[in-house]
């Protein structure tokens, strides 16, 4: 195995990484590979991926919040646009996109606040 060094942990987040990972008998290397490998799991598909990308990177969210129209495809920003059309131009050739604004209706937003057209 490689040795890798992690640097920016938040303090107090290790030391409950570290308390719990002795409480079950393991190391702190074992439980941050066990939540590595859960993470890739849960962002395993494209879909996942997108929408992991849609919350997280920066500068999606501040178009977002712009109301914007935010297009992830393949897990990669293609770009914040001022109409819905515009963006749906942009899709096609993609094969796995996620659409977002918050100019959608509050009725159509899921769960987290994000709304997401499929496109095919």
């Amino acid at each position: 195995m490689a040795k890798i060094v992690m640097e920016d942990i938040d303090e107090d987040l290790y030391k409950v990484l570290k308390v719990k990972a002795e409480a079950l008998g393991i190391s702190v290397s074992e439980a941050v590979q066990q939540a590595i490998a859960l993470w890739l799991e849960v962002t395993n598909s494209v879909k996942d991926l997108n929408y992991a990308v849609l919350k997280t990177d920066p500068n999606a969210i501040k178009a977002y919040n712009e109301g914007k129209y935010v297009l992830v495809c393949e897990g990669k920003v293609i770009g914040a646009f001022e109409s819905e059309e515009e963006a749906i131009e942009k899709a096609k050739g993609h094969t796995k996109c996620l659409l977002s604004s918050n100019k959608y209706p509050k009725l159509v937003i899921g769960e987290w606040g994000w709304t997401s057209v499929a496109l095919g």
